[in-house]
């Protein structure tokens, strides 16, 4: 899978969108693990949520192609930076 992360970490700084990691909101939606350089700490351990490709086999494999996934991910990235970058 071919989706390329620009590591801009606006995804990381809004998880207070994701109810699924509440756990890991540090009270301003800014994830915990979230180093100074917009780098994950717990990259190799962290939730499938956070792993593109992890959620596409267990949640899409068999409802969407590889490239439509991924094409949809990076259309959502497209549209948080949209959002964040022009306020």
């Amino acid at each position: 899978m071919m989706f390329a992360c620009d590591r801009c970490g606006i995804c990381c700084q809004h998880i207070d969108l994701i109810p699924q990691l509440k756990e890991f909101d540090s009270g301003n939606g800014r994830c915990v693990h979230l180093s100074e350089n917009n780098l994950c700490e717990i990259y190799l351990d962290r939730p499938d949520i956070c792993n593109v490709e992890r959620m596409y086999e267990l949640f899409f494999k068999g409802n969407i192609s590889e490239e439509e996934y991924v094409r949809q991910n990076k259309m959502g990235c497209s549209e948080l930076k949209n959002k964040y970058h022009n306020n």
